[in-house]
């Protein structure tokens, strides 16, 4: 099958949905499938991306998304209709620019993902958000990344959802793993602390991660705390200083597989807004245990297999840090458990149910699969 998957988020700068289309390619390769991905860029773009130009950054869900707002509509019908694709996989289709300029332009089956959780919205969002979803009745097969995208989703989308969660390639992780780092409790070395993620969004939480590791520093933990991503550290040098913490920078995967091998625990601080936590299952598949914020995304990331403290509780977050870092057999027992919900998240698992509803948007019959089991 050829297949187009279109993203509108700017394929020139990392992020959750754009790495969960660039990794659904890949995985979709692997079976044999014809894949392009389709998207707006402000430079250069993967392996296997064509970019149109005109990114605009404009706030949403607390954050600023790079879209494509500018890009042109004709160029995308051009596109689509050229590439002689037997299926459209549009993430986040109701989004103005690239995505919703695909679905409209589209005359083959069109299957949606839809990724995005709030836990709240206003009156005027809501409704820009419906008038925006117009063209999705064209959509054959809809689906969400967790129950609570879905849920989120069901404000402009009728239909049907399935709700099929983030995959992760486990095999490049694994491949690349480092071994278990010396104990932590020991004197050594100092505890390593790791947070990545775009620093530059209050969302993230970044704040309150260096905050916990300043009272655990100021308590007499010794900790060796390193942050990457994308932002300015400036506005955070004061409780960077307390913290012992040293800002990386944007890392390419390499360099971001062998960070999570580095640490001894893995920190994801985010208040709100993340539909599932791709970083969180990222650390996991890298053998290494999560502390994280008690959000549903993350609820949904891990199943059980991440510690999950209040959101923005500083005093539970360090005491939580704390805790992991002093218990060698607790971080056995929640790398243990990562294990698991890797395997379960494993693209050649999710990939699978993806092509199988794919197989049913386009009506085509093939040899039956081995069941892949519960994925969610």
């Amino acid at each position: 099958m050829r297949i187009c998957l279109v993203t509108p988020y700017d394929l020139s700068h990392d992020g959750g949905v754009n790495r969960h289309v660039v990794t659904l390619a890949a995985a979709l390769g692997r079976l044999g499938h014809g894949v392009r991905v389709l998207g707006p860029a402000s430079g250069a773009t993967p392996a296997g991306c064509d970019g149109f130009p005109g990114v605009v950054a404009v706030p949403a869900n607390g954050s600023r998304a790079r879209v494509g707002l500018l890009v042109s509509k004709p160029a995308v019908r051009r596109y689509i209709q050229d590439g002689g694709f037997d299926l459209l996989h549009v993430h986040e289709p109701w989004v103005p620019g690239t995505a919703r300029a695909a679905v409209q332009a589209a005359d083959v089956p069109i299957v949606a993902t839809f990724h995005t959780y709030a836990e709240s919205e206003s009156i005027f969002t809501r409704a820009f958000r419906r008038a925006l979803s117009r063209p999705l009745a064209k959509v054959s097969c809809a689906i969400a990344v967790s129950d609570h995208a879905a849920a989120f989703a069901r404000t402009v989308f009728d239909g049907r959802i399935h709700v099929v969660p983030n995959g992760i390639d486990s095999d490049f992780f694994v491949a690349r793993q480092s071994p278990q780092p010396e104990d932590a409790t020991g004197t050594s070395r100092p505890a390593r602390l790791l947070f990545v993620g775009r620093f530059d969004e209050p969302r993230k939480g970044l704040r309150h991660f260096l905050a916990a590791a300043a009272r655990l520093r100021e308590a007499g933990h010794a900790l060796d705390v390193r942050i990457v991503g994308h932002g300015d550290p400036e506005p955070f040098a004061p409780l960077a200083n307390r913290a012992g913490a040293r800002f990386i920078g944007r890392v390419d995967d390499e360099a971001l597989v062998a960070m999570y091998g580095w640490c001894d625990v893995f920190c994801a601080p985010s208040t709100h807004g993340e539909s599932f936590g791709v970083v969180l299952v990222e650390a996991m598949a890298s053998g290494r245990p999560v502390v994280a914020s008690d959000i549903p995304g993350y609820r949904t990331a891990a199943q059980g297999a991440a510690m999950l403290v209040p959101p923005g509780d500083e005093a539970a977050l360090a005491a939580s840090l704390a805790r992991m870092i002093g218990d060698q057999c607790l971080r056995a027992q929640f790398v243990a458990h990562g294990w698991q919900r890797v395997h379960q998240l494993a693209w050649t698992r999710v990939v699978l149910t993806i092509a199988a509803h794919y197989e049913a948007a386009t009506g085509e019959r093939r040899a039956p699969r081995a069941s892949v089991g519960a994925i969610a």
